[in-house]
């Protein structure tokens, strides 16, 4: 199953780009990708870096942890890039604490490090997890 793309749309606060991406491995790879891309069209590329690792990331747990169709949504604020992964998922967002035998459980701890905010925001249909990065003029 392929990803479901829409064209960047100009809201009333700023360009938004939305992106569905499949439950699968390499939906995360995808996003970074797209994410990259529409940086760089937006002249973002200072934050470029940043927002598709931490996309990666969210996408990847949204893919291992909710196992369903995935939303990407990105919206270029003036001041800040905000980033959002939906899942339709209702179990809620687990932060582990990881250890030096663990193998995994560091990617939030990876987005709260880059990431200006983040959290989460759950609906009756599952749940979205955000950050936003500040945006250096």
């Amino acid at each position: 199953m392929g990803e479901a793309m829409s064209a960047p749309q100009d809201g009333k606060h700023g360009a938004t780009y939305v992106v569905t991406l499949p439950a699968e491995v390499m939906s995360a790879r995808r996003a970074r990708m797209v994410v990259a891309a529409q940086c760089a069209a937006w002249g973002l590329d200072g934050v470029s870096e940043d927002a598709s690792l931490i996309v990666s990331e969210l996408v990847s747990n949204a893919v291992q942890h909710a196992g369903t169709l995935i939303q990407l949504t990105f919206c270029a604020f003036p001041g800040f890039l905000r980033l959002e992964v939906s899942d339709q998922s209702t179990r809620p967002l687990r932060r582990p604490t990881p250890t030096a035998l663990t193998d995994g459980g560091r990617g939030l701890l990876l987005v709260d490090s880059l990431a200006g905010h983040y959290g989460v925001e759950g609906r009756p249909d599952g749940k979205t997890v955000w950050a936003e990065l500040m945006l250096v003029d």
